[in-house]
C-alpha cells in the first residue's frame, strides 16, 4: 500500500480528501502545519507528498525545499487556493509532479495520482 502525506492546514478539506484517497486504497497521513510535516518525514518517506503553500507556521515553499533535499525524485503535488504560484519559477524548478488549485477536485487528484504514481 503506497503512503501519500498530506499537508493541509484546512482541517475539513483534510479530512475530505484524506478519506477520499484511504477509500481509492491509499495509507494516508496528515500534517497540519509543518512542525507535523517534518515529524511525519522524520520516521519515514512516504510514496508522495501533497503540499499546500500556506501553513500557519511556515511556507510550503521552504517544506518544497526540504522535500528536494531528502530525495529529488519524491512526487510532489502542489494543492494550493493561489494559482499566481503556478507560475513560479521556483515551484517548478523543484521539479513538482503537478499543480492543483483549490477546490480540489477529488476525481481530478486521484486520477493525478495515480499516474504519477505508475498505477
Amino acid at each position: 500500500m503506497k503512503t501519500i502525506l498530506l499537508v493541509e492546514d484546512e482541517k475539513t478539506l483534510s479530512a475530505i480528501i484524506a478519506d477520499e484517497l484511504k477509500e481509492a486504497g491509499y495509507k494516508v497521513l496528515v500534517a497540519y502545519t509543518g512542525k507535523e510535516y517534518y515529524e511525519h518525514m522524520k520516521a519515514s518517506t512516504p510514496d508522495l507528498v501533497i503540499l499546500d503553500i500556506k501553513l500557519p507556521d511556515t511556507s510550503g515553499l521552504k517544506l518544497l525545499a526540504h522535500v528536494r533535499e531528502k530525495s529529488t525524485n519524491l512526487p510532489i503535488v502542489i494543492c494550493t487556493a493561489f494559482d499566481s504560484f503556478k507560475n513560479d519559477y521556483e515551484v517548478w524548478a523543484s521539479k513538482i509532479s503537478d499543480y492543483i488549485v483549490k477546490p480540489v477536485d477529488l476525481d481530478d487528484l486521484k486520477s493525478k495520482i495515480r499516474k504519477i504514481l505508475g498505477e
